[in-house]
């Protein structure tokens, strides 16, 4: 039952989109470029979830300097300033679910991903699950660039695990003077991870984890700029 909901919900419609993607002159018939358009539709989907999730980060960060204010404050009570965090976590309380879906969802693209390109993107045991309106492509051009997507690259993992030391360094440096020793291992090890990761799977995980850093990347430096655009306003 189970294997009959992954592939008909989730792996047949993803497949379709990404072989319609793929089999228009849009994509100049590049599998890399018809991954790149398959990760900006679901972030766009996802889009109010992200802007919930990045409020949220946002909350939790300022949440995270009020803590360390208050043991600060009451660093001779331990006892009060337990007391005073607990008031301060009931007063407010928020579920980090938006950002669990956004996660969610990409890590369900990832599998797809994987399981497409398993055996060959261009296999014909796949084409049977093509729906009627989506043309059976004659040929697959997996080569992006300089690389070839199905195979494992070095080059874009590392630019993955590059990208994301960055993302996480601009992150934490709006609160430097707060980080612990764990939010600065994280910032190292994380990336590292991911490289070593992506290092051995087809490069087309790693371009697609790059596009949809590339696009969180971006709706931080909007919400950034027109934050700023807001505060100007108000203050005239």
């Amino acid at each position: 039952m189970f294997h009959e909901f992954w592939v008909k919900y989730l792996f047949q419609p993803l497949y379709n989109l990404l072989i319609y993607l793929y089999w228009n002159d849009f994509s100049y018939f590049n599998l890399g470029i018809a991954v790149i358009y398959l990760t900006i539709i679901l972030r766009v989907i996802l889009l109010p979830l992200s802007i919930i999730s990045e409020r949220s980060k946002a909350f939790y960060d300022d949440l995270s300097r009020k803590i360390k204010e208050i043991y600060t404050d009451f660093a001779n009570d331990p006892v009060k300033a337990k007391n005073e965090v607990r008031k301060l976590l009931r007063k407010n309380q928020i579920r980090p679910w938006a950002k669990v879906i956004v996660l969610g969802v990409q890590l369900l693209v990832l599998i797809v991903l994987y399981q497409v390109f398993l055996g060959g993107i261009g296999g014909v045991d796949k084409y049977h699950l093509l729906y009627p309106f989506v043309t059976e492509p004659e040929f697959i051009n997996v080569n992006f660039l300089i690389f070839d997507i199905s195979k494992h690259s070095v080059i874009l993992s590392g630019l993955v695990g590059v990208v994301l030391f960055l993302e996480i360094a601009v992150s934490q440096a709006s609160r430097s003077e707060f980080l612990t020793r764990r939010d600065v291992l994280y910032r190292f090890f994380f990336p590292l991870f991911v490289f070593a990761l992506l290092v051995i799977l087809p490069a087309v995980k790693a371009l697609f984890i790059l596009t949809s850093i590339l696009f969180s990347i971006i709706i931080i430096l909007a919400r950034n700029l027109f934050g700023a655009l807001y505060r100007q306003i108000s203050k005239k």
